[in-house]
């Protein structure tokens, strides 16, 4: 077997995160975020271990799942899922068209491979981590239409303003001088 539940109980244990393993259903479910933004996490060994999955939906004050169907920015937050998942490759957002409901997914085929607690590790911190920003990012679409600007970009955009303002003023500095 790849993995086994028994194993992911013990690192997030190790991690002191706080959890419910619910072995009839087989599934491990934990709680991220804070009283205004919360997650759910489902983590799953599927198909006797051989596939893991984890799965985060997002919560609305109610501690319903969002969904974004019949919702007027939904255009908007599909377009920013769609521009996270080009930037992270690893993880991805999914969007149920059926009921509009929206999770972000890590599926690792192991196959004959056995996950190692690094492998864990990594995906707990992107879950936790990561996409829950990400989550912040898509709870504050849904309030304002406005999707964050990427600040990599604003750098890199501020950097090149900057160059731009300086060869300018090389070259009225340098228009001046020809005229004395």
């Amino acid at each position: 077997m790849a993995i086994e539940l028994k194993q992911i109980v013990e690192w997030l244990e190790e991690q002191e995160l706080k959890f419910q393993h619910i072995q009839e259903k087989s599934v491990i479910i934990l709680m991220s975020g804070n009283e205004k933004e919360t997650q759910t996490h489902f983590i799953r060994a599927k198909d006797d271990g051989v596939i893991f999955e984890w799965t985060m939906q997002l919560l609305d004050e109610n501690n319903d799942n969002i969904k974004i169907k019949d919702h007027k920015y939904s255009m908007q937050v599909l377009s920013h899922i769609l521009y996270i998942n080009y930037q992270t490759k690893f993880g991805t957002w999914e969007f149920d068209p059926s009921d509009g409901d929206i999770r972000l997914a890590v599926e690792i085929p192991l196959e004959d491979a056995l996950m190692t607690k690094k492998q864990f590790n990594r995906v707990s911190e992107y879950m936790l981590g990561y996409g829950s920003s990400s989550a912040s990012e898509i709870r504050q679409i849904l309030k304002t239409g406005e999707v964050p600007k990427d600040p990599s970009n604003a750098a890199m955009v501020a950097q090149l303003e900057a160059m731009l303002a300086q060869l300018k003023g090389s070259s009225s500095s340098a228009s001046s001088s020809d005229g004395i």
